[in-house]
């Protein structure tokens, strides 16, 4: 039996997704009853398409305010809003700071030699990406950093066994404080609203609020405030930035649509949702990008030798690609069955939890030729890390273009990368997701 959550298993889970592919592809976990890991690429992939039997709502009897977490209209009239942050134009836009946010950050390593490659260049690139979209100073780069790994410690670590509640009075005194900080800033209607949305983060799976989890609670709490402060002022002062153009698609005239209107407590928990996917997951593909580039000087060698000839802005890209699939940041992501369904002769019950385990998937030999390895001239990617069918990450064209950025100039002003022997790799061992916490390297300039 495999518990996917160890942490053992989040550091390296390649050897356990064989094993699973292999001897127990529809895997109930006895440490969580009721919930089913499924590892094989068709069977993630349906999943992941029918949003009818597999539903992104895991609580039956309220709407989540997140995006990713609804399905049919209400996933669809927040995702229509939220489209307007990730135009062709709206991305196009957001190109030179992310191109001098990569050459700065980059050349800041390169004068010293060494650095470390996740806090120095990984995180400051969507971190500067994300502040521009949302019409607030780059200079919150640690603030962001906090917010974003608090949403994504809430969402992620509630899928961990064998958790103990915090004592009420810790509830109170944390919750309390963080519902009185949102009134004063916001409001009583709004104040409260976002209250009861951060109550509610926690998806309904008997989970419950540890200490852990209610400190990332309270961070919620902080971005909220900001954040609504900052929605607030751009209303009184339009700006011209991604911001402005989300605030005047949440304003189109209701009547031109059949849809309800979007409210202030869902814009800005799509917000919250925006900063930790758009931060975390692009650093994590960013330093699992790196990383393969130090364990592979040949590969660093012959990219880089491309330099100025037309195969290598292809290249570069498959290669992005290829980090995708080998290295997922989101690793699995989850599912309610809407009925009872049954998969390789195993039953599963309606309203049963289940982990699509993308990171598996992304290397089942059934769907990729010789899947662990890393082959830049693939010519159909075909991975599953931005999801696929009416929850395909809003995103990827972003991050994509942020990969492919930060890896020219990387490709371009080092001559080599390797590991510091000084400070070895730290792994992220947030379950769920696979990346670094550090990335000590030393780098040559070219």
């Amino acid at each position: 039996m495999f518990d996917i959550t160890s942490p053992a298993i989040t550091e390296a889970p390649w050897t356990a997704y064989q094993r699973l592919r292999e001897e127990s592809p529809i895997h109930p976990l006895p440490e969580m009853p009721g919930v089913f890991a499924i590892s094989r690429y068709d069977d993630v992939r349906t999943v992941l398409s029918d949003a009818e039997t597999f539903s992104s709502t895991l609580e039956r009897d309220a709407e989540p305010m997140l995006m990713v977490l609804r399905d049919g209209e209400a996933h669809d009239r927040l995702r229509e809003v939220m489209a307007a942050a990730f135009t062709p134009r709206a991305i196009e836009a957001l190109t030179p700071v992310v191109e001098s946010t990569a050459a700065d950050r980059l050349q800041r390593i390169l004068a010293r030699g060494r650095g470390d490659l996740v806090s120095e260049w990984c995180q400051p690139i969507p971190m500067a990406a994300i502040a521009e979209i949302l019409g607030v100073p780059a200079d919150l780069a640690s603030e962001f950093r906090r917010w974003a790994r608090d949403l994504l410690a809430i969402f992620f670590a509630s899928k961990v066994a064998g958790e103990k509640p915090a004592p009420p009075l810790e509830r109170l005194r944390t919750l309390g404080p963080a519902g009185l900080s949102l009134v004063a800033s916001l409001g009583p209607g709004l104040g409260l609203d976002l209250f009861h949305a951060i109550r509610r983060a926690v998806p309904d799976r008997g989970t419950v609020w540890t200490s852990a989890r209610l400190r990332s609670a309270r961070g919620m709490a902080e971005f909220l405030r900001f954040f609504g402060r900052t929605l607030q002022q751009q209303r009184r002062r339009p700006q011209d930035n991604v911001l402005a153009m989300l605030i005047r698609a949440q304003a189109s005239d209701p009547a031109s649509s059949s849809r309800a209107a979007v409210s202030d407590v869902e814009l800005l928990m799509q917000g919250l949702a925006l900063m930790t996917a758009g931060i975390d997951t692009t650093s994590m593909l960013l330093a699992n990008g790196a990383r393969a580039l130090c364990d592979r000087p040949e590969l660093f060698e012959t990219l880089r030798a491309e330099a100025g000839q037309p195969s290598r802005a292809r290249r570069i890209e498959g290669f992005v690609h290829e980090a995708l699939r080998l290295w997922s940041p989101v690793q699995w992501t989850h599912r309610r069955a809407t009925r009872e369904v049954e998969l390789h002769g195993t039953k599963i019950p309606q309203h049963s939890v289940i982990l699509a385990l993308v990171g598996s998937a992304n290397r089942d030999p059934a769907r990729f030729e010789a899947p662990d390895e890393l082959r830049v001239d693939r010519d159909d990617p075909g991975y599953l890390s931005f999801a696929i069918g009416p929850h395909v990450c809003i995103g990827r064209n972003l991050a994509l273009l942020e990969a492919r950025i930060a890896f020219t100039h990387l490709l371009t002003h080092a001559r080599s990368i390797r590991l510091d022997p000084d400070g070895p790799p730290v792994v992220s061992r947030i379950g769920g997701t696979h990346g670094f916490e550090s990335l000590p390297v030393i780098l040559e300039g070219a």
